[in-house]
């Protein structure tokens, strides 16, 4: 897993604490989302704590940022679990006294079938990946941002959540996606007067090492389907984190930043 490293340097991010779920990445080269992420807000100056729910993804995002001067601390978690969410948040702030920025990268899972064939368990796995975790690591965080004099909340949701897979359905999936879309909107509001920002990215045909070790033969397809002609990558997802955590985009929240080559403006089925 090898970092571009032809992106450049700035201090957008100079002084704040990042706090990244999801930031591994597994499934063969390449860089996931979250990672991706976790290396922009360390190279625009932020001292970021990366999560995992397997320890070694995480430290190996963590060298990829000490090995450019950044500073990064990891933590093994299962955001699905609240209690462990709180140990998350609890070490950031012990480790770096606040916590600034929290992108909340982690979603998927097992969440196949409509409405008849999906199980009691798949709809719940689904949701506690791809929402709770949410809530949970958002729940613990604000109190510290309150503190702080406000700060940057970044949800990721799926283009699926705008257009339901054809062929396939993944109906618990889709819901869960579409719901992290109502609840940043839904939090921008509610914290808004304590300056906290909350949008939401809504990442499209990324190509990730997980998709490829999942969908190998798949590449081509996803390359015709979007209507500008590049593919997009996690660094992409990357840059629009940075973005949304700048003063930047200080008079931002409550949006939806569709990452997808402009793939939900066509009719190409998802």
């Amino acid at each position: 897993m090898n970092a571009k490293a032809n992106f450049g340097t700035s201090s957008r991010l100079s002084g704040k604490v990042a706090v990244v779920s999801g930031a591994g990445t597994y499934g063969g080269e390449g860089i996931g989302n979250g990672a991706a992420t976790a290396i922009l807000l360390a190279r625009e100056g932020a001292r970021v704590v990366l999560v995992d729910l397997v320890e070694e993804w995480a430290d190996a995002t963590k060298s990829l940022i000490q090995n450019e001067g950044g500073l990064a601390m990891s933590i093994a978690a299962d955001v699905t679990k609240a209690e462990q969410c709180k140990e998350v948040v609890d070490f950031a702030v012990r480790e770096f006294n606040t916590i600034d920025i929290l992108h909340n990268n982690v979603g998927g899972g097992s969440g196949s079938g409509n409405v008849v064939e999906a199980t009691q368990d798949i709809w719940a796995n689904s949701m506690s990946v791809n929402l709770m975790s949410i809530i949970n690591m958002s729940r613990y965080s604000i109190p510290y941002m309150r503190g702080n004099s406000g700060g940057s909340i970044i949800n990721v949701s799926s283009v699926t959540g705008m257009r339901p897979k054809s062929g396939r359905s993944s109906a618990p999936y889709t819901m869960n996606k579409t719901a992290v879309v109502g609840l940043t909107r839904a939090m921008a509001l509610d914290h808004a007067g304590e300056s906290i920002r909350v949008n939401c990215i809504m990442p499209g045909l990324i190509w990730t090492p997980r998709v490829s070790s999942g969908s190998p033969d798949s590449r081509p397809t996803r390359q015709s389907s979007t209507p500008l002609p590049n593919e997009g990558e996690s660094w992409d997802i990357g840059w629009a984190a940075v973005y949304l955590a700048s003063d930047q985009a200080k008079f931002v929240t409550g949006i939806v930043i569709p990452v997808d080559g402009g793939f939900l403006l066509t009719s190409t089925p998802n």
